[in-house]
């Protein structure tokens, strides 16, 4: 764990979200020391007495860093400061953020989280992302309200880290929740259903395990989805019995039967994604492949997911019955 005493941690950026984690950094007795571009932007800081304002490069030189520039000056500031970040622990609290047909969106390409993009430029670091989600303005005046309530999601693909990196985000008296690995951090970047929001700690752990849906529901082509599935599971087919299908299967082993059948049967799945995520479930979308008397039949899947205690509680599935039939 970090010593507070002896380890310094170096926050690269003195805008309002570096400020505002020197400033919580500070209160639980970190040394911190705080990177300025300039001269004129170490003036404009207000931080804690305790905090150091120094250049870049003097708080690059930390084993636990944090990048908090803006994110169209980040690819020229860690290729500068690389060499000195081998081994450190980087938190990226940047995003690349854009907007589309009204919405905030992630600016980075289609299927590149903040966190893998981060990773690429930093082989040599662990690589974390969390305070992603959390608005600037709310950041320390959350922090010092309702201890142990408000949540941090984070993301790394260093599990063996996750106490240290644990340790460091209750320290600025937020709950960590951890949401999985850097290609599974979407839901902490622009767009995605966690940003740009402050979560408790129990709805910020639901929708973690929503977002985790599609890599759930994957399972279904080995054969076995038994460990995904709520005991009391429910899995409605409307439109099955127009195919011979009974319409629900209730209960894990009824459903996992049924599922193992259709398998069997050479029904498989690929392309799953979700939307509408929320702590209680999402809408799922998937490409399935049916086999009928005229060969195999390609056809969408959407599904209602309901979640419980982190598995799946209830699906209502739905297909082209007019295709499958041909």
């Amino acid at each position: 764990m970090p010593d507070k005493s002896s380890e310094a941690i170096g926050i690269i950026g003195s805008g309002p979200i570096g400020q505002g984690l020197a400033t919580l950094w500070a209160q639980a007795g970190y040394m911190v020391q705080l990177g300025a571009r300039s001269p004129e932007s170490a003036r404009r800081v207000s931080v804690p007495p305790s905090v150091r304002v120094v250049s870049f490069e003097e708080a690059a030189r930390h084993k636990v860093v944090v990048l908090a520039v803006k994110h169209s000056a980040a690819q020229d500031v860690v290729d500068r400061l690389a060499p000195l970040l081998k081994r450190a622990m980087v938190f990226d609290v940047m995003n690349a953020a854009g907007m589309r047909e009204g919405q905030i969106v992630s600016a980075l390409p289609e299927g590149r989280t903040e966190g893998q993009w981060m990773a690429e430029m930093l082989p040599d670091s662990v690589v974390v992302r969390a305070f992603s989600h959390i608005q600037e303005e709310l950041l320390v005046s959350r922090a010092g309200k309702n201890l142990g309530v408000w949540a941090v999601g984070y993301a790394t693909d260093a599990l063996e880290e996750r106490p240290r990196i644990e340790s460091l985000l209750e320290a600025t008296g937020y709950v960590p929740v951890f949401v999985g690995t850097l290609a599974e951090s979407s839901l902490l970047d622009p767009g995605g259903s966690v940003f740009p929001h402050l979560f408790t700690a129990g709805d910020l752990q639901h929708l973690a395990a929503v977002h985790r849906l599609p890599r759930m529901l994957e399972r279904f082509n080995a054969g076995d989805m038994s460990e995904v599935l709520h005991d009391k599971v429910q899995w409605s087919f409307p439109y099955g019995p127009t195919l011979g299908v009974q319409e629900t299967f209730i209960g894990k082993e009824a459903v996992v039967d049924h599922l193992r059948r259709v398998r069997d049967s050479g029904v498989r799945i690929s392309d799953i994604r979700t939307e509408l995520e929320t702590p209680h479930g999402a809408v799922v979308h998937a490409e399935g492949v049916f086999p009928t008397a005229q060969g195999p039949i390609a056809s969408e899947i959407v599904s209602v997911v309901t979640m419980k205690g982190g598995l799946i509680g209830e699906v209502r599935e739905y297909w082209d019955t007019a295709a499958i039939k041909g």
